[in-house]
């Protein structure tokens, strides 16, 4: 399920003072989420939520950022594995020598059934299995990113580390000294022996380590991911992936409001060296409605209706839809860029985004997408959200012909994109079926003379006779690889010759060596290129099955899993060059793409067990749970 093989020698994993991006773990609660490094180095956390300011971020910055680190002190021979406990987010580091494991860290976010419990702690818990072992520990907070000085008072249970604003308290019986803005030790620890230590945020006093419970939050912890989990109504072929991302996926949601962020990270570079660097740690509508339809294809339905009904409420309170939204009220979407150095290099570093104030018209039809998703497996679509259908539509008939930023959100003048239209003629198409099916009244002949309208004009104006394509925007000659998306919504059937010369040329134009793609080819006034939008390769996937390419679409599955990380886990997009995975990570468009993927192949496999395609049953397709 991943191109890691074998464990990873520690003095070979960092290049330039830092991790690869694909090298980490991710642990979360239902509030944050954090890094680990395979070094054992927390290098991200924000506390107490996604978006608040970050406490560790050296992976942004190796010399100003924070960090906690927990590895060997002889690194010489040393190799490390990263690995989750069984249907959970609790993660474990290994590190080994001559065969034997070393050092075994467990990593965890205490994370609750109850989303108004908040447990902004960070637990490590430390094993020697095999030998007598030193360790090294060093622990440097950032406050106010990485501008503040740090004051460290130290007591009988550990230190206190306080900013202007903010504090974090470490709880640990281990002997670490101050040295300078950080605190840090050489520990001799025997064989099979154990200890812990406990980040804890926002608190005024350090408690006994022993204080926290870490052996009751980690078992209440294991026990929540692995109840989740087992309310899956999935157990076909690549289950496994499935799982994984079905947990980084529910990961990223915040309790308290429903929201999802796009990513736990910000300003992780998609271009290496480049500007392309932005903050996903907010909700986007059409990310978290995306998630939404993958959750539900596979049962979930609870994070389907909270998120779409909390957004309702949302957008009736302000009265419109905007892109972009805050998880919580903590936070406003200013993009500020620090004086960070950014990773390996990539610069600007950015918190908040500008694209909260674009008009993306394709976010009304993935709504109603969702809530479409919603009805069909039976969730709960009151008169309340249907009435709020109808709202969506009656902007959409206002705004559908007017030019916008598109799905990838150029910073351009805007166009009339082809993309954007016919997410407009899903919004209205979706409606018609969600309400004929529950029996509700509305303005089905108004809705469908729209809908047919709206196609009209993409068939007039987004289609290039010449070329034998879909074009990216009216009067465009190139093409755009979400165009992928036009059979899957129905606009036209996968055969269709007008859908085939489209996909035809986003092969020849927009297709890489390993089916990557590219979003476009034209310029979009960023300096650095573009790399491999890893979700493209899963709508081309599906387009694949439509057009009954079901070998083909096994071998284009099997290749996209073996680029996910040791662990399973996906960032945005893949360096065409390298290989290596880059932007914010873990990243939810991919992890939705791979869960919808495995519904398709898994439907054929059914289909044709015992017929010419039984052989769909791949490398990795016997990943069950």
């Amino acid at each position: 399920m991943s191109n890691f093989i074998g464990p990873l020698r520690l003095h070979n994993l960092k290049k330039n003072g830092y991790v690869r991006i694909q090298d980490h773990g991710m642990i979360a609660s239902n509030r944050t989420a954090a890094l680990v490094a395979m070094d054992g180095t927390i290098d991200w956390a924000c506390m107490p939520n996604f978006n608040s300011e970050p406490i560790f971020c050296s992976i942004l910055d190796k010399n100003k950022g924070g960090y906690f680190t927990i590895t060997p002190e002889n690194q010489e021979d040393a190799t490390s594995g990263q690995f989750y406990l069984d249907h959970t987010n609790v993660l474990m580091t290994e590190f080994y020598n001559n065969g034997r494991t070393v050092l075994r860290l467990t990593d965890f976010i205490p994370t609750s059934e109850f989303s108004t419990i908040n447990f902004p702690e960070i637990h490590r818990y430390i094993e020697t299995p095999a030998t007598d072992m030193k360790i090294r520990v060093e622990l440097k907070p950032s406050f106010n990113y990485g501008r503040d000085p740090v004051l460290i008072e130290k007591n009988h249970y550990g230190f206190m580390f306080r900013g202007s604003k903010d504090n974090i308290a470490l709880s640990t019986d281990m002997s670490l000294r101050e040295k300078g803005n950080l605190v840090s030790g050489t520990i001799q620890m025997e064989k099979g022996s154990s200890k812990w230590a406990v980040v804890a945020h926002g608190v005024n006093h350090i408690e006994r380590v022993t204080d926290y419970r870490s052996y009751e939050r980690l078992e209440e912890t294991s026990s929540y991911w692995k109840a989740w989990v087992s309310q899956a109504q999935y157990s076909g072929i690549y289950s496994k992936a499935v799982s994984r991302s079905s947990l980084a996926l529910k990961a990223l949601f915040y309790e308290p409001s429903g929201m999802m962020v796009a990513a736990p990270t910000s300003s992780l570079p998609e271009s290496i060296g480049g500007e392309r660097n932005w903050d996903y740690r907010y909700s986007w509508i059409r990310d978290t409605a995306y998630v939404v339809e993958a959750l539900l294809i596979i049962g979930y339905k609870r994070e389907a209706i909270k998120f779409i009904y909390d957004m309702m409420e949302i957008i009736k309170r302000e009265g419109r839809i905007r892109t972009i939204y805050s998880i919580n009220s903590h936070s406003d979407l200013d993009e500020i860029e620090s004086d960070f150095e950014g990773y390996m290099g990539s610069r600007p570093v950015r918190f908040g985004n500008k694209a909260s104030e674009q008009l993306q018209i394709d976010e009304y039809g993935s709504i109603v997408n969702a809530i479409y998703f919603l009805s069909s497996i039976g969730g709960i679509v009151n008169s309340y959200l249907w009435d709020f259908v109808g709202e969506i539509l009656g902007e959409l008939q206002k705004i559908w012909n007017t030019k916008d930023s598109s799905i990838w959100e150029f910073r351009s003048a805007p166009e009339h994109y082809t993309y954007s239209k016919v997410m407009a003629w899903a919004a209205f198409t979706r409606a018609i079926e969600i309400g004929k099916k529950l029996n509700y009244t509305g303005h089905y002949q108004r809705w469908q003379s729209i809908a047919n309208e709206i196609k009209q004009s993409v068939l007039e104006n987004g289609f290039d006779k010449s070329e034998n394509s879909f074009v990216q925007y009216y009067g465009a000659k190139h093409t755009d690889s979400a165009l992928l998306r036009m059979p899957l919504l129905g606009f036209l059937p996968a055969n269709d010759p007008r859908m085939k010369g489209t996909i035809q040329k986003i092969e020849k134009d927009l297709m890489m060596d390993g089916y990557l793609f590219k979003r476009y080819p034209n310029d979009d006034g960023l300096k650095s290129r573009d790399n491999a939008f890893t979700l493209l390769s899963f709508w081309y996937l599906e387009v694949l099955v439509e057009q009954k390419e079901y070998t083909k679409a096994r071998e284009v599955f099997e290749s996209l899993l073996e680029r996910g990380n040791h662990l399973g886990l996906f960032s945005e997009e893949i360096d065409f060059d390298t290989g290596d995975q880059v932007g914010n990570f873990p990243q939810a468009m991919t992890h939705l793409g791979i869960i919808r993927a495995a519904k398709k192949l898994n439907e054929v496999f059914k289909k044709n067990l015992s017929g010419k395609h039984s052989n769909l049953s791949g490398k990795h397709s016997n990943m069950m749970h």
